[in-house]
């Protein structure tokens, strides 16, 4: 059964019912990122990150930052079976919890996705690369939201696509190279995107469209303010990247103004920097736009360069001052727990250990004080929202 049938519409009616609203509106700023550990697909990794989930509700967050990568679900387009049990059962354990979903399209594209004519040096891995088939990734991300949309309407599309590639990778005769190409291809895949996110409004479903976590560790213009990427690492600066989406103008026509609903952003630095560096984004963002009300979010962030307890608890406060004023609309820490031994980042970033002992008192008191000012109603979901997704 199909959407295009009217059995198939009607189903999807009902799913559509289901659908919580956008969350970007109100006075329910704070969130938190999910980084468990979902590889072995079975009940293990499922009671592993519902405990996760467990955790950031008591710290009385209710929006979470939910993912999986495009080769963890699918050879090319077609999702596999077990992998889509497993996602539902996670978004529906995030959802008995009332909790409010931004879901995260992963960006790992797998081999699968790259076979089409006029790929060059196709990857024999998953790979970040941008250059993967356009129909492979429409049918794919048409196949996701079917499975997602039921449970959020806020959709991120991928993860930081302006670092981590190789200076060598194809640009395809950009005579930027991939400085050029990157933008150029992100645009093209959030047109792409926002048309399939079109149809499935058609269905019933919202759906709002955000543009991937712009890395925003380094800006040049503070040299010593925060994380700087590895010298061989081919790097676009956020600011430099949102004045590519945005054609370098206010016009209404540009592709930051007309497909992309919210600009997600990923500031990491300390405290005594934090809100200057993150208004450098802002002012950038406001010139682009025409009337300065295009939503920014902060789907990660943390001191980054202090990690000591009260580093973090200094940039936690900071953080509150943009929420306050409005600056950000919506702010996701990261992360309450690493459930990933393999990521290389240990309890780095965490709130709790691996083993869930808490280890960052300080800041977790203060997320408790902060979350106590929104009331519940506000801050979690109730009634229908709570229902499983058939």
């Amino acid at each position: 059964m199909t959407a295009g049938t009217p059995a198939g519409a009607r189903h999807a009616a009902k799913l559509a019912a289901l659908q919580p609203p956008p969350t970007g509106h109100g006075p329910d700023r704070f969130a938190m990122a999910v980084n468990c550990n979902p590889w072995s697909v079975d009940r293990a990794a499922l009671n592993e990150c519902a405990k996760d989930l467990d955790l950031i509700r008591a710290l009385g967050v209710g929006t979470v930052r939910l993912g999986v990568s495009w080769d963890f679900m699918s050879q090319g387009s077609t999702l596999e079976p077990g992998k889509v049990a497993f996602t539902k059962a996670l978004l529906d354990a995030a959802r008995a919890r009332g909790m409010k979903i931004l879901f995260q399209v992963g960006m790992l594209a797998p081999v699968g996705a790259y076979q089409c004519p006029g790929v060059v040096n196709r990857p024999r891995k998953a790979s970040p690369r941008l250059d993967f088939c356009d129909a492979v990734f429409s049918r794919y991300l048409s196949a996701l939201m079917d499975i997602v949309l039921p449970y959020t309407a806020d959709i991120e599309l991928f993860n930081e696509l302006n670092w981590g590639f190789s200076i060598d990778d194809p640009s395809y005769g950009d005579v930027n190279g991939i400085f050029g190409y990157i933008p150029r291809r992100e645009t093209e895949l959030y047109i792409e995107a926002k048309r399939v996110l079109d149809s499935k409004k058609r269905l019933g479903y919202n759906a709002v469209l955000h543009s991937q976590g712009i890395s925003y560790f380094y800006n040049s213009a503070y040299p010593n303010a925060g994380w700087k990427p590895p010298d061989h690492a081919p790097f676009i600066q956020a600011t430099d990247l949102l004045q590519a989406l945005g054609n370098h103008t206010a016009a209404a026509s540009s592709p930051l103004n007309a497909v992309i609903d919210v600009v997600d952003i990923h500031p990491y630095f300390k405290s005594d920097v934090y809100v200057t560096t993150v208004q450098a984004i802002i002012t950038t963002l406001a010139a682009l736009t025409p009337n300065r009300t295009k939503p920014l979010w902060i789907t990660e962030t943390n001191s980054g360069t202090d990690n000591t307890d009260a580093g973090m608890t200094s940039a936690f406060e900071q953080l509150k001052l943009l929420m306050s004023s409005n600056a950000v609309q919506k702010a996701f820490w990261f992360v309450v727990r690493n459930g990933d031994p393999a990521n290389g980042e240990g309890d780095t970033y965490a709130i709790y250990d691996y083993h869930r002992n808490l280890i960052r008192p300080r800041l977790a008191a203060a997320i408790k004080a902060y979350t106590a000012t929104v009331p519940v109603s506000e801050r979690f979901l109730s009634g229908v929202y709570l229902t499983p997704v058939p």
